[in-house]
């Protein structure tokens, strides 16, 4: 029961969180917080930077795979807006991943083959 318990509350925290992020975004400030909910709303949103970290991880090659298949017009605005959304919220973009180099193995056949 604990686990889920702390499930629940790092759920709370995180959705918490987004809205505290999204309202620090629109006013262009940290929204002040009484001080018995201050530690709360620095969780909060601690949490929610995370949770939109990794959302933004996992599905930014999606979209970037997505885009890629559209009229370069309509991939250039939606790339713009994809990108201006997540820039006023204040999560950055992943860092691509590095292709791990290809191992040359030889084969039975092809070895015989060069002999």
């Amino acid at each position: 029961m604990p686990a889920i318990l702390e499930q629940v509350k790092s759920a709370a925290y995180t959705g918490a969180g987004v809205n505290l992020l999204v309202s620090d975004a629109i006013l262009g400030r940290e929204i002040p917080s009484p001080k018995f909910v201050g530690e709360h709303a620095g969780v909060a949103r601690t949490k929610a930077t995370e949770a939109l970290t990794e959302f933004r991880g996992r599905t930014e090659p999606r979209a970037v795979k997505f885009v890629g298949n559209l009229p370069d017009p309509i991939a250039d605005v939606i790339t713009t807006g994809r990108t201006a959304a997540w820039d006023f919220i204040g999560i950055d973009a992943p860092k691509p991943a590095k292709k791990a180099a290809a191992k040359k193995t030889t084969t039975k056949k092809s070895a015989e083959a060069k002999a």
